[in-house]
């Protein structure tokens, strides 16, 4: 390896680590202004928690080290190829439902309205909070981590953070709170091997899974879904998606 090149990656490294660092300092001040500003003007917490914009924020600020900058730029693909991604994503989503149905004992049922607000209404909201999220934690930071590390191992580490950043969950019981934790990483492993294409190709399916699995909380069951059933939801989820892309495979 010649000097230019040494030099040149680690220029690279340097970059991609104060790109995480800027985006996780952003993320975090946004975080703390939202959880400040939902009491006074937001939404009911259950149809929108502001603090799900703050990785999205966090993003914004960064993105002057990461727009057309690898390991965030990649390549995109044909329709066919996003559509057979959106598809696994579609599955995987189904999985949820039925996991967490059949745990409960109960089919899923759509409210007219959730939280005070039109049930259409409350599903754009929880889109826009999972887009968000997404953009920071399975778009900046586990592109940013595969750096360094191979997608799965990035894909661990991601998920084991986007459950720590839950900070809500810490009064659960230890059990449940680590049940929590693996569904998170469980959900990251999914979409990574999922996801395809461009970055917004990739939010697109990620955000599609997201979406699907707190719909799929919301709406089966009328009081709160153990995070053991999340966690197993999740990795039947998982499961689906490698068996179904194992099959299509030629």
């Amino acid at each position: 390896m010649t000097t230019t090149t040494q030099a040149t990656r680690t220029t690279t490294s340097a970059r991609v680590a104060l790109a995480l660092v800027v985006w996780l300092a952003g993320s975090m001040v946004a975080a703390i202004a939202l959880l400040a500003l939902q009491p006074r003007t937001g939404p009911d917490l259950e149809v929108l928690s502001l603090v799900m914009l703050a990785p999205a924020i966090g993003a914004a600020v960064a993105w002057p080290l990461i727009r057309g900058r690898e390991p965030w730029a990649t390549h995109p693909v044909s329709s066919p190829d996003l559509a057979r991604s959106l598809v696994l994503a579609v599955a995987v989503v189904a999985a949820y439902f039925v996991v967490i149905s059949v745990a409960r004992g109960s089919a899923p049922t759509v409210p007219a309205q959730v939280g005070g607000v039109p049930v259409v209404l409350f599903v754009l909201l929880q889109a826009l909070g999972a887009l968000t999220e997404e953009i920071g934690f399975r778009g900046v930071l586990l592109h940013g981590l595969q750096r360094w590390l191979s997608r799965p191992l990035a894909a661990v580490i991601t998920g084991v953070l986007f459950g720590l950043w839950h900070v809500q969950y810490y009064a659960l019981p230890p059990l449940q709170l680590a049940a929590f934790v693996v569904g998170t990483t469980a959900l990251t492993l999914t979409m990574a091997y999922v996801m395809t294409g461009s970055f917004w190709q990739r939010m697109a399916s990620c955000t599609l899974i997201h979406l699907g699995a707190n719909l799929a909380l919301a709406f089966v069951g009328d009081d709160a879904v153990p995070m053991t059933t999340f966690a197993a939801a999740i990795v039947v989820g998982g499961l689906v998606a490698a068996l179904l892309g194992y099959v299509r495979r030629p």
